[in-house]
């Protein structure tokens, strides 16, 4: 008699591991990227092919994130050569991005977190509303995490990473996580949603075409 294996398990455990490597990488590079940005003053794309590569092997994640690393840090002094962040000029062309760069009073901010898959295996997710007061966000519904109503920072990350906290310490999640937190909140811009990601690289865009 022919017995069949459930390669199931570990299929799952193997791509489970691979999402967590992909999550680590991305929030590294964006940490690096803002870093980089900061001090030259310039805003930098990076593709999706580097964002989403994921190595197979411990020995080459240390070694793609080693070259990584470099090859981020070595923007730097070919953007900074010839350029000096703190001159007027490189400040009015480059300036810092604020929520009230980007957003309006009263526009409404949806910030997401994945919890997992549901019962038909798709991916399921939970929100946490807010509000733009022209200042700051203003958490104004959270089902999964109600003590966050109320809470208000001119700071997205600092929501993010509350609401978070607040999923696992109320089993939703398994375990926190870091990542860019422009890319988990999202506004509705002509019928368009669109991460505040892309709403500041537009805004970046324009000020450069309009420098």
């Amino acid at each position: 008699m022919t017995s069949t294996v459930d390669y199931t398990p570990i299929i799952l455990a193997q791509l489970t591991d691979l999402q967590s490597r992909v999550t680590k990488q991305d929030a590294v590079i964006a940490a690096l990227l803002t870093t980089v940005e900061r001090l030259s003053g310039q805003t930098i794309t990076v593709s999706d092919t580097m964002r989403t590569s994921v190595p197979l092997r411990s020995h080459d994640s240390a070694t793609s994130f080693k070259r990584g690393r470099s090859q981020v840090a070595g923007v730097r002094p070919q953007v900074a050569k010839g350029r000096t962040p703190l001159k007027p000029k490189d400040s009015q062309a480059y300036p810092s991005v604020s929520l009230s760069d980007v957003l309006s009073k009263d526009e409404h901010v949806t910030i997401q977190v994945g919890t997992g898959k549901d019962t038909d295996g798709k991916f399921a997710y939970t929100s946490a509303l807010a509000i733009f007061d022209g200042s700051d966000l203003v958490v104004t519904q959270c089902p999964l995490a109600a003590s966050l109503v109320g809470m208000k920072s001119s700071k997205p990350g600092e929501i993010l990473y509350k609401f978070i906290d607040e999923l696992k310490r109320n089993g939703y999640i398994m375990r926190t996580f870091t990542i860019a937190p422009w890319k988990l909140c999202s506004v509705v811009r002509d019928g368009k949603t669109m991460t505040l990601q892309e709403v500041r690289s537009v805004h970046s865009e324009s000020l450069k075409a309009s420098a």
